[in-house]
This record gives structure tokens, C-alpha cells and sequence, in this order.
């Protein structure tokens, strides 16, 4: 019955706002950037999410944010505190509802089986950096079970390098870990987060009514320090960086322990 409450709200709120950010959205209105905002929190408060938030997001423009991926819940988590701008897989964009929620974001859509469209995304990336957003890029490019972190893929940092060297300005990256501690006030242990986790062939829409049956997950939200991007390093040696940044945030947060992590000067 809560799932069923709750679901009828989220309805009733994509009923008001879908249209308003579809009329912001085609007006330049500055409402399309807070609008997302609203809608990702009752989606948060339907689901039972309890956020903990440790640092702090940047102020420093342009920014990236490199966080690893765990679920769609992260975009709701990220999306619920400030305007961003989300890399998405370019068939998330023919998804019904989803797809059409995606868009009116503003997301950027990549298509990894085609390289050649990779120039077009960092160009998209480096427009939304430039215009003060910061972009959100899940660099392992997929989801894990939210036990681990993934490698990072080198290819999709490459807006940064592009954005340095074309303006000479300093491109600010920043590694945020997602940990999914708790379901239901206990403990997720290995064997319940990917409960929690959307990998795989999983169908969106009965994995998204079991959590909101769930009714409670308890969610860290990392910010680790941002470090400026220097164009002239490597890529591979840059992905590797902010891995271990962010696999160290993860696995503190899930274990309590203190990270151990290389100095900022590693970059």
C-alpha cells in the first residue's frame, strides 16, 4: 500500500512537472535547471532514501564530476542537489518515459560502439562546462553490483583534455563515491547490495517497484577533493587516479575504516 501511495504521487508530480520543464526547457528558461532538482527528491522521498553526505560538490568552474555507478537511483542522488549535466548510453535516450526524462535533463548521449561519435560528446560536455555546469561522467561505463569499483575508462576524459587545450582554461575533476550501506535500516551486506545495484539485463521498471516496496536505503554521498587537470598527462595514468581516488571513498565508506590514498600531486 505504501508503494502504491507513493507510486500515485510520483506520477502526480511527473504530471505537473514534465510539462513545466518541457515549456522551460524549450524557452531557456533558468526554471529547466531547478525543476529536475524538485522532481529527484520526491523520487528520493518515495523510495525511503536517506542521503549522508560527506565534503562538499566544487565551486571551482569548468567542472567534471567522476563518480563510479552503481544504479539509477545515483542519478536521482546526484541530481537531487544541484543542476548537472549526465553522460548517458545513447539507448537510454529510446527508452520510454525514462528516455524522455533524460532528454529534458539536458543529458548527453553517447554512443560507445561508435567512436567516432566520441568527438561530438566531449564537444557537448566541454559546452555544458563552459556555460558553468558541471558534467557527470561514469567513467567505468557501466554499473557495478555495488560491492566494488569498476576500471575507468580513459576515452571519456577526453573533454577535459579537449576543453584545457582549446581555452587554456583550468578544467577542475572531481571523484565522488555512491555506497549503498542499508536496506531497511540494516545492514547491506555483500550478498543484499546488489539488490540494490541495476546490472546486467535487469528490467528497469520491476527492479525500480521493488526498491520503492523496499521503502529505505541508506546512501553515502562522497565528494572527494577536486584536482585540476593537467592536459599534458596521460590519460590511461588520469583514469587510474581517479579510480583509486574513488574506489578509496567507496570502500571507506562502506567498511568505516580511514582511506588510504595517493597525494594530489599523483596527478
Amino acid at each position: 500500500m505504501r508503494a502504491l501511495v507513493w507510486l500515485a504521487l510520483i506520477i502526480a508530480a511527473a504530471l505537473v512537472l514534465l510539462p513545466a520543464q518541457m515549456i522551460a526547457h524549450g524557452l531557456g528558461l533558468s526554471a529547466r535547471r531547478t525543476i529536475p532538482i524538485l522532481f529527484h527528491r520526491i523520487v528520493l522521498r518515495a523510495l525511503g532514501a536517506r542521503i549522508t553526505v560527506r565534503g562538499e560538490p566544487t565551486s571551482h568552474r569548468p567542472a567534471l564530476f567522476v563518480p563510479n555507478h552503481v544504479s539509477w537511483m545515483d542519478i536521482m542522488v546526484l541530481g537531487a542537489f544541484a543542476p548537472l549535466s549526465f553522460v548517458a548510453k545513447s539507448e537510454i535516450a529510446t527508452w520510454p518515459l525514462f528516455g524522455y526524462l533524460a532528454r529534458l535533463q539536458r543529458s548527453i548521449f553517447v554512443d560507445r560502439d561508435r567512436r567516432h561519435t566520441t568527438s561530438r560528446t566531449a564537444e557537448e560536455m566541454i559546452a555544458r562546462m563552459r556555460e558553468g555546469e558541471p558534467v557527470v561522467l561514469f567513467a567505468e561505463g557501466t554499473s557495478s553490483d555495488g560491492n566494488r569499483v569498476l576500471r575507468f575508462r580513459p576515452a571519456l576524459v577526453g573533454a577535459a583534455e579537449s576543453l584545457a587545450r582549446a581555452t587554456g582554461e583550468t578544467v577542475w575533476i572531481q571523484p565522488i563515491a555512491l555506497a549503498y550501506r542499508r536496506i531497511n535500516g540494516l545492514p547491506a551486506g555483500r550478498q543484499h547490495r546488489p539488490r540494490i545495484s541495476w546490472v546486467g539485463d535487469i528490467e528497469l521498471v520491476p527492479h525500480a517497484w521493488a526498491l520503492l516496496k523496499d521503502g529505505a536505503v541508506d546512501v553515502d554521498l562522497i565528494f572527494g577533493n577536486p584536482v585540476p587537470f593537467d592536459p599534458s598527462a596521460d590519460r590511461k595514468a588520469i583514469a587510474h587516479f581517479l579510480e583509486q581516488r574513488v574506489r578509496g571513498l567507496h570502500a571507506s565508506a562502506l567498511t568505516g575504516k580511514e582511506e588510504n590514498l595517493p597525494p594530489l600531486a599523483a596527478l
